[in-house]
């Protein structure tokens, strides 16, 4: 079985933002919280998800974003 072309990394952008394998946007949400020293909890990971969702609309409003609870869903 093969790993999905999303699960594989094309290029690392930023702490928490990378690029797969077919050139698609990804967030780490955990990643970005520790950057700014939050804690990882759900209101934290919902509030900052929202706020990506956001931007990512505003700029792109077809976009199509998925969620994942881990890289392997």
């Amino acid at each position: 079985m093969t790993t999905p072309l999303r699960n594989q990394l094309g290029k690392r952008i930023a702490p928490g933002f990378w690029e797969d394998a077919e050139g698609h946007p990804h967030w780490s949400i955990p990643e970005l919280l520790e950057l700014v020293n939050l804690p990882d909890t759900p209101e934290n990971c919902a509030r900052v998800t929202a706020m990506i969702r956001e931007q990512v609309l505003k700029v792109n409003p077809e976009a199509s974003i998925i969620e994942r609870e881990t890289p392997e869903d």
